[in-house]
């Protein structure tokens, strides 16, 4: 092939170096080219000449056939990925479901262990509620008052009981 002739299409699927894909569709490029030139070998009898090759490489060269070597690389690519990918992701995944089920087993706790820890869950409850009810009724009262009636009590001033124990005294 001449300088001057000189095929292009490597640039037009390969982007960058890390683009997995355009050498991929590169590589479908160069099947085909090598199948084109074993055809035409087959008929000839010669291996074909610069000249021969260039309706091939007009054809290849076309963005219709650079978009399908695109597309036949990506079909590659996913075939492969599903065919090395799938017997390990049905493994992981009866994995984690087995592991899965192990754990909800063993997380999940027995009935009597609930029913009695909503037992006691209910009576701190509510014995924190009867001590909210009586620390508001004792404010609303206020101290000597509360513990008058909860201990059925009565207190006696300082100044009232000094009264009490003398003797009214007749005045004169």
């Amino acid at each position: 092939m001449t300088q001057d002739r000189y095929n292009y299409i490597f640039s037009g699927l390969v982007k960058d170096e890390d683009d997995i894909l355009g050498q991929l569709a590169y590589s479908v490029y160069k099947r085909q080219k090598i199948e084109y030139i074993q055809a035409f070998r087959e008929r000839n009898g010669t291996v074909p000449l610069d000249c021969d090759l260039i309706a091939f490489h007009d054809l290849s060269n076309s963005s219709a056939q650079i978009d399908a070597y695109r597309t036949q690389a990506t079909r590659l690519a996913t075939n492969f990925l599903e065919s090395s990918l799938g017997a390990e992701s049905e493994e992981l995944a009866a994995f984690y479901s087995a592991r899965a089920a192990n754990e909800i087993r063993t997380a999940r706790q027995g009935f009597w262990k609930g029913a009695s820890q909503s037992l006691v869950g209910s009576g701190l409850f509510t014995l924190l509620i009867g001590c909210l009810v009586f620390f508001a009724w004792s404010l609303k009262q206020g101290p000597r008052q509360v513990i008058e009636q909860v201990f059925d009590v009565v207190i006696i001033d300082a100044d009232s009981r000094g009264r009490t124990l003398q003797p009214d005294m007749p005045q004169s």
